[in-house]
């Protein structure tokens, strides 16, 4: 636990706060996303190991001893630029959203400067077993929510300029429609190499080679799951045909999609523990 002095435990904490996910997490370059869903509760991503972008639906790129706190209905997906893992946390209940919402008004928050206070506390957590030692459990989530209330320091401009931003939440958003760069470009108002260029500066890849990582990764997650043709997988993942997704896919990846398939499909539902009321 922190030396950080901290305010007496509410009376009814077991009714205010409350977890409901809480894992620890290795990833590579071609394993599936990690996707987090919209949800009434805050998200917590602290990566201890490799470099990760992060999509919300503008993109961040967070990176060894980072950490992010997203605020609720907030949806993304991490993808590893490098092999890397991290640790998620997802929460919520009154007092959290007390502490936490004023916040975190104004966006999600880097928290990198506390990196070890938080690890150390996140580590704890996963070592105690909520039916067995609630009381513990109860006091180092109640630490873990005062040192992200006491310093949380908001993201003071975005992580990209606004056409960048603006074409990650399109192609985010929209890759299965687009097929090329132009009419990205149309859209946004700029010539293509304005845009190639100005992203390329940026985020480090084209605009072509972010948007073909984009389907890569929701091909990846339809793989897992293991029900659904590759004709099926390849329209609503944007490709043109099969038989191009699995030339782009083996081309991304290193593997074609029925080798990456027979790897993960048995991983595919990763284990979330049951809501744990505190």
């Amino acid at each position: 636990m922190s030396n950080t002095t901290l305010p007496p435990l509410p009376i009814s904490i077991e009714q205010q706060l409350k977890l409901n996910t809480l894992l620890y997490k290795e990833m590579k370059p071609t394993s599936p996303s990690f996707l987090v869903p919209s949800s009434n509760g805050f998200s917590l991503i602290l990566v201890e190991e490799g470099h990760f972008f992060l999509s919300s639906p503008y993109g961040y790129e967070i990176k060894k001893e980072q950490a992010i706190l997203f605020s609720p209905l907030s949806s993304f997906s991490l993808t590893a630029k490098q092999e890397g893992s991290f640790y998620f946390l997802c929460f919520d209940g009154d007092l959290t959203h007390k502490l936490l919402t004023e916040t975190i008004k104004n966006g999600n928050f880097f928290l990198g400067d506390h990196y070890y206070t938080l690890k150390k506390d996140l580590k704890h957590l996963l070592t105690l077993d909520p039916s067995t030692q609630s009381d513990a459990f109860a006091i180092d989530i109640f630490s873990l929510l005062m040192h992200m209330y006491h310093h949380s320091t908001s993201l003071s401009k975005p992580m990209y300029p606004p056409i960048v931003m603006s074409a990650i939440q399109i192609m985010e958003e929209n890759y299965t429609y687009l097929y090329g760069i132009e009419e990205l470009a149309e859209h946004l108002e700029v010539s293509k190499n304005h845009l190639i260029r100005t992203f390329g500066e940026h985020v480090g890849m084209s605009p072509l080679q972010y948007l073909t990582s984009v389907k890569i990764n929701h091909a990846k997650n339809f793989l897992e799951i293991g029900e659904t043709s590759m004709e099926v997988i390849a329209v609503s993942c944007g490709f043109s045909s099969a038989d191009y997704f699995r030339k782009v896919f083996k081309k991304e990846t290193g593997m074609s999609p029925k080798q990456f398939q027979k790897d993960n499909h048995s991983n595919k539902k990763a284990h979330y523990p049951d809501e744990l009321y505190l």
